[in-house]
């Protein structure tokens, strides 16, 4: 970009060149100042209609530069105009009348007609003009536009280096009409402009098209030389001869020796840049494929030198870090480090640099990293050593592994689940079938003895054990079914939902001195697992009754319902004995029953709970309440109703 902006700051220049001669040698012209003509008759060289074009075709320089294109283009148009009609008459030896149409020479400084401009002058001005002006129409640069320029180079830098050597022919194609030093340096500019400046999409290299006008120069100038000997001979009757041979000939053997030469030369260029192009092309279609793949990669990578600052990041780390790219490169990677390691961080980069003794370089390891919220996460972290030029460079590569952490997490947590589950259930499943058996052995000898009455007795100590033992294996078909079961959602009126599940639990010891109230909106509908729903509802309804106050005159149940942002609030609240404050750790988890003495169960109700929100993706809490708890369930809400509440189910 900067490159770029330097050749625009060159096509600027040009035309302020060109503008500001022109507009010099017109005020020249108008305040005629005839002493000084007569002392120095070459600072008019420049004709006043030259000056003009000279300044227009500046101007419109100027215009294009700051994006227009109608103005200059018209400027063009005019400027291309002029110089057709003037080289016409050099050609066509008439006289149109457009020499003094807008100025009349105050002074004759030796010119063929008063006003009339050189022909190769009237001609750069066609070649320079058209250029521009192909340019604004087609709004790119093309080989046309750069054959042109560099024709109107070679032109002018002839006429230039003619008045330096005293080679007239080289600005003076006819006699006494020269191309003048300022028209020259006009063209030049112009040239310049046009065959450098957002010329790279031509194809050609800019080094190239140099040694093309270099060469193409060097070889008119020869030309002309060679002419102008010609000419003098032939004026004179002169023969340049010597014993070993004609000077002509020699010439033209030079002039043949020293254009194969430099043609090439060039030629070599040529193919050289062509191939450096093309290995440059490579190289940045390489590179560009190198950075699409790291600015893409699913994981971060950093790139440090020898004193821990951050050279480069790609986008991974803005998602993994939090921090822009511009927060990161220029600081040092510490930043992105918690205790110890931000502490260690520098020592342990001058440690290896002294011994070379790695711990994670070439190695790789957990470690954990810093947000720019400031959290700390875990992330695994491959350092690499490059070597480059003298200097020593790392590249780190970091995984956020906060998911598989926590995966691991939960799988730790789950092994250690069913392992106590298991060793729970066998000795919970053995009991009351031990216990059945012992009591079936004592019932065989009552009935021997005929004790109707104790073998009563017996048989509903063995119906409580049975009905303890089914009441464990329907828990474990809860658990199972909520790990295992799919099922589709379906709309769930909730005040319907809960309504049922009371009346389900109505065989319940001393459920009717419970007064239970429903408070939900009959309208609050929410889209779930029928089946999950309704174990949860039934685990926190029954808990509440289980457990209510024996003591209390009047225990109640309250139900409600509330939509919050997001969710549902599904809340159980009573009156009942509550949760001991040093038991509700103990809450939502296996086998613990908090008041052993005061109902029969397996402990696995609020383990079951739990599980059960979290498989719809919501949650179980617990409130203390001054008299009894509250058990709250808080579930995601979708808003999408795709079928109907079916009062048959609800």
């Amino acid at each position: 970009m900067n490159r770029q902006w330097s050749w625009q700051r060159a096509n600027i220049a040009a035309g302020t060149w060109c503008l500001v001669v022109g507009m010099g040698m017109m005020t020249f012209w108008l305040a005629e100042p005839a002493a000084l003509a007569a002392r120095l008759p070459a600072l008019l060289g420049m004709k006043f209609n030259a000056a003009l074009a000279a300044a227009m075709t500046g101007a419109a320089v100027l215009f294009t530069s700051r994006g227009l294109r109608t103005l200059p283009a018209l400027m063009l148009a005019v400027v291309l105009t002029y110089g057709v009609l003037a080289l016409s008459q050099h050609v066509l030896a008439i006289d149109i009348g457009i020499d003094t149409l807008l100025d009349t020479p105050f002074v004759d400084i030796g010119t063929s007609r008063p006003g009339r401009i050189a022909p190769n002058t009237a001609l750069c001005f066609i070649l320079v003009s058209l250029a521009l002006l192909l340019r604004i129409i087609w709004q790119k640069t093309d080989a046309v536009q750069v054959v042109l320029g560099l024709s109107a180079i070679i032109i002018a830098a002839a006429a230039l280096i003619g008045y330096a050597i005293a080679l007239d022919i080289a600005h003076d194609w006819i006699r006494f009409t020269r191309m003048s030093i300022p028209s020259a340096s006009c063209f030049i500019a112009l040239g310049i402009s046009i065959v450098f400046v957002e010329t790279e999409e031509t194809g050609f290299h800019r080094s190239t098209l140099a040694s093309i006008l270099g060469l193409s120069t060097y070889l008119v100038l020869l030309a002309m030389a060679y002419y102008e000997l010609a000419r003098y001979e032939a004026a004179f009757g002169i023969t340049f001869s010597a014993d070993t041979g004609n000077a002509r000939s020699t010439l033209t053997s030079l002039i043949v020796i020293s254009g194969l030469l430099y043609g090439g030369l060039v030629a070599h260029l040529y193919f050289s840049s062509r191939r450096a192009r093309g290995m440059a092309d490579d190289l940045a279609e390489s590179r560009a494929q190198l950075a699409a793949i790291i600015d893409n990669a699913v994981d971060g990578i950093i790139l440090i030198d020898d004193r821990g600052t951050i050279l480069k990041v790609n986008a991974a780390c803005t998602r993994i870090f939090g921090y822009d790219p511009d927060e990161m490169i220029g600081q040092n990677v510490k930043m992105l480090m918690p205790d110890p390691y931000h502490r260690e961080h520098d020592r342990y980069i001058a440690n290896y640099q002294r011994s070379g003794e790695a711990k994670v370089i070439g190695i790789g390891r957990e470690a954990e990293g810093r947000r720019k919220n400031g959290e700390v996460f875990p992330l695994d972290l491959a350092v690499a050593r490059i070597d480059r030029h003298g200097s020593t460079v790392y590249s780190g590569i970091v995984r956020d592994i906060s998911d598989r952490k926590e995966s691991e997490h939960a799988l730790i947590e789950a092994n250690a689940e069913l392992e106590e589950f298991a060793y729970r259930t066998s000795h919970d499943l053995r009991s009351p079938i031990a216990s059945s058996m012992g009591l079936l052995n004592i019932s065989r000898m009552m009935l021997a003895d005929g004790d109707l009455k104790g073998l009563g007795q017996t048989l509903q100590r063995m119906e409580k054990n049975f009905g303890r033992l089914d009441h464990l294996i329907q828990n474990i078909i809860t658990i199972t079914r909520n790990r295992l079961m799919e099922e589709e959602k379906r709309p769930i009126a909730l005040r319907a939902a809960v309504s049922d599940a009371v009346d389900s639990l109505s065989h319940l010891e001393e459920f009717r001195r419970i007064h239970i109230e429903n408070h939900i909106a009959a309208e609050l509908t929410i889209i779930s697992n029928p089946s999950k729903f309704d174990v949860i509802v039934g685990n926190m309804l029954s808990n509440a009754i289980k457990y209510h106050d024996p003591q209390e005159a009047q225990p109640r149940i309250d139900i409600r319902a509330l939509r919050s942002a997001g969710g549902i609030r599904l809340s159980v609240e009573d009156n009942g004995l509550g949760v001991p404050p040093a038991s509700r750790h103990l809450l939502f988890r296996m086998f613990k029953r908090l008041h052993p003495n005061r109902s029969f169960g397996s402990g696995l109700g609020l383990y079951i709970l739990r599980k059960s929100a979290e498989s719809l993706g919501g949650s179980a809490l617990y409130e203390a309440r001054d008299k009894g708890s509250r058990f709250i369930i808080e579930l995601p809400v979708e808003e999408k109703h795709e079928n109907p509440v079916d009062p048959g189910r609800r």
